[in-house]
């Protein structure tokens, strides 16, 4: 089941795992499992409210779904792994927070599980504030896109694939912190030059007219969970072109 917004709106609050009990006794008939999926990703939204949703929030389900024997699973981010705690990113400032409290939690539990994930899509229009999103705004204004040189490393995964790898995780037993990775980076050099070339409009793109992040993944490469052995995920570039011209579909326009 998945619950009203109402029901949990406020389990940020100090002593909310006892709400998050109550509720799952009164709602949920046997033990399974509580995936925490409410959260913020929009670093421009203010550190109260990632610290809220994403830190305090998920703290609070797991404190009191734990205790009744649910097993708990989080999300996070792999970027969690390649800066440092004192990023002033509040959204990965609050991620981290909440990885290493899943870590410190599962030295005397078996029941959370803290999955580190790359970037999604598939399931609706990309958020305009993401590096696909903003590909996409390009394409369908067929307006100039800037970018920075692009030497970033980025795996994107199709949530489809995501929903078959995390259920392949649980069944594992894993716990703490899991980086859920296929191990097929590309540069957004790359990904960009393979979108545009698709779409027939490289005179669109603009690789080099921003600067680099100073602090990104350059050259991190993540190893695959075993757990995924012999698992099978689309192949990036060619599934990112499918998904955008879906979305074009999706937008009710013509792409420019």
């Amino acid at each position: 089941m998945a619950p009203a917004r109402s029901a949990y709106a406020e389990w940020w609050r100090d002593g909310a795992a006892d709400r998050v009990s109550r509720f799952l006794e009164d709602s949920v008939k046997d033990e399974g499992t509580v995936y925490v999926v409410a959260g913020l990703i929009d670093p421009s939204r203010p550190d109260d409210e990632h610290h809220q949703v994403n830190y305090l929030l998920a703290r609070n389900v797991i404190e009191g779904a734990t205790k009744l024997g649910f097993r708990v699973v989080t999300f996070g981010t792999v970027m969690e792994e390649v800066v440092s705690d004192k990023t002033t990113n509040p959204y990965l400032a609050s991620k981290i927070r909440l990885g290493n409290f899943v870590d410190d939690f599962s030295t005397k539990s078996d029941l959370v599980l803290h999955v580190r994930i790359h970037t999604l899509f598939g399931g609706g229009l990309p958020d305009g504030f993401m590096f696909l999103g903003q590909i996409f705004h390009s394409l369908m204004s067929h307006s100039e896109f800037k970018m920075s040189p692009g030497t970033q490393l980025r795996e994107y995964h199709h949530l489809d694939d995501e929903v078959v790898a995390i259920k392949k995780l649980l069944e594992s037993g894993a716990g703490g912190s899991v980086t859920l990775t296929h191990g097929a980076p590309v540069t957004l050099k790359n990904m960009a030059g393979y979108i545009f070339e698709a779409f027939k409009c490289p005179e669109l793109l603009r690789i080099g007219a921003l600067p680099g992040p100073a602090h990104d993944n350059y050259g991190v490469l993540f190893e695959r969970p075993r757990a995924l052995d012999g698992m099978t995920f689309r192949e990036t570039l060619p599934a990112l072109v499918d998904y955008l011209r879906a979305c074009v579909g999706l937008s009710g326009r013509n792409c420019a």
